[in-house]
Formats: structure tokens, C-alpha cells, sequence
């Protein structure tokens, strides 16, 4: 009887071990799956939101990453009118993500990122310029972007997804 009662003890004890680690491992794996979607969500929409803003891109991208309330009050969309008079060809940014904070069991996140945009192209059309411009022989480029910015994001799950709620512009402290 004795030795029942210790191999019933042995197994539970084994048994609550497993449990414990099944359950950190179940953690761990859902942290790292919203963690990763987090990232590939604010990368690939703020990179949408530069497109966009040099008129590049259709704003119909924007509702994949954004909320509407969050891009119709974002104040990077006044920047069209510089570009819109050109033939905009790319604009190349990097995303650096600073810090995400998501648990699994919460609905919201906060990502840190900062965006540097490296580089704008596009010309002017023939068509757009003033006589003045078309007695020089070279293509007029499009101004450069000089907003290299550090961003705080809300993030709210939408259904299995998540959606930029709240972009917050950080102000600049001078780091670089």
C-alpha cells in the first residue's frame, strides 16, 4: 500500500511538472507569434503610410494596418501636396522597432519604433514645368524627405488580427 501511495505521488508530481511546462511553453509560443505579428504589422504599415504619403500608394492600403480614426488624423498625409505634381518612382525607409510590449492575454500593445526615411525619387514631368526649368537640361527631382521621426503606437486586437489605433510622433531628444 505504501508503495501505491508514493508511486501515485511520484506520478502527480510528474504530471504538475508537465503541466507547468506545457503551459510556460503555450506562453512563450504566444508571446512570440504576437510578437512577430506586431512587428510585421508596424513595419509593413508604417512603410504603407511613407508610400502613401508620397503618393506612391493608394490610401486603400491603409485600412489593413490602420484603424480610420488613426489615419484619417495622422498629419503625414498633408506632406501629398509636395509630391503630388511628380512622378513619384520609390522612396526607401528603414523601421527600427525599439520595444513592443504585448501579453498575450491583452487586447492592447505599445511599439517604439523609428522611422528613417533614406531616400525619396521621383521627377517632375515635362509637362509641369515652368519654362525657366526646361531650358535646364536635367530632370527636376522631388524634394527630399527630411522627417526622420521616433513613433509610439497603440495596437488593438481586431479579431485575429491587430490595428494601429494611435500614432504618437515622439519628440526628438536629440540622440542620434
Amino acid at each position: 500500500m505504501d508503495y501505491a501511495i508514493r508511486f501515485l505521488a511520484c506520478l502527480l508530481k510528474w504530471m504538475v511538472i508537465a503541466a507547468v511546462v506545457t503551459a510556460l511553453g503555450f506562453s512563450a509560443f504566444t508571446m512570440a507569434m504576437n510578437m512577430s505579428h506586431l512587428y510585421i504589422l508596424v513595419t509593413e504599415g508604417m512603410n504603407t503610410r511613407l508610400n502613401v504619403a508620397v503618393c506612391l500608394s493608394d490610401e486603400v492600403e491603409l485600412p489593413k494596418f490602420f484603424s480610420q480614426e488613426a489615419y484619417m488624423s495622422d498629419p503625414i498625409y498633408d506632406k501629398r501636396r509636395i509630391y503630388e505634381d511628380y512622378d513619384m518612382q520609390g522612396a526607401v525607409s528603414e523601421v527600427k522597432v525599439t520595444s513592443i510590449h504585448a501579453l498575450p492575454w491583452e487586447d492592447k500593445a505599445m511599439v517604439r519604433l523609428e522611422q528613417v526615411v533614406e531616400s525619396v525619387t521621383g521627377y517632375l514631368p515635362i509637362a509641369k514645368q515652368t519654362p525657366q526649368q526646361l531650358a535646364d537640361p536635367n530632370k527636376i527631382p522631388a524634394p527630399s524627405w527630411a522627417d526622420d521621426s521616433a513613433y509610439e503606437l497603440e495596437l488593438q486586437r481586431e479579431g485575429d488580427g491587430w490595428k494601429i489605433v494611435r500614432l504618437t510622433e515622439l519628440p526628438d531628444d536629440g540622440q542620434s
